[in-house]
């Protein structure tokens, strides 16, 4: 239960942080690692920046909600099981696709890259933990 509900804290928090860069402006979206088409957009005013961040802590937002219903916070969303399923892998992905990168691209070795990297695998690790722990409803297969 724990790890579920660190998921869901950590993916709050990602938004948190992703609706944060919006109301920060340009360097707030440099700060958290934005890619520069991003930056740019935010330091011109065009739509790309906010619209994407919103799109991203919408996404995140989500993943808080299902770890929330995996830990019995809020009633049992439709198809709980493959979406704690989908976020552990795209979460444990996230996580671990740093050590590869590392290798052949340096400016990924830092602080900020691998404090992400652990924090994605640890949110990986708690979606995964939900899955485990949920149970296909009788009444209907997922």
């Amino acid at each position: 239960m724990l790890w579920i509900r660190l998921a869901a804290a950590i993916a709050t928090f990602g938004v948190t942080i992703h609706l944060a860069a919006i109301a920060g402006g340009p360097s707030w979206y440099a700060f958290f690692g934005a890619p520069p088409l991003i930056v740019a957009s935010a330091r011109e005013g065009t739509w790309l920046a906010p619209v994407s961040t919103a799109g991203i802590a919408a996404l995140m937002g989500i993943c808080a909600i299902y770890a929330c219903s995996a830990s019995g916070l809020v009633r049992r969303l439709p198809l709980l099981r493959p979406m704690l399923a989908s976020m552990a892998a795209v979460c444990l992905i996230r996580g671990f696709i740093l050590i590869p990168l590392a290798i052949n691209h340096p400016e990924l070795r830092n602080a900020f890259e691998v404090i992400a990297a652990i924090v994605w695998a640890t949110a990986g690790a708690g979606f995964a933990v939900g899955f485990r722990s949920t149970r296909v409803p009788q009444a209907s297969r997922e």
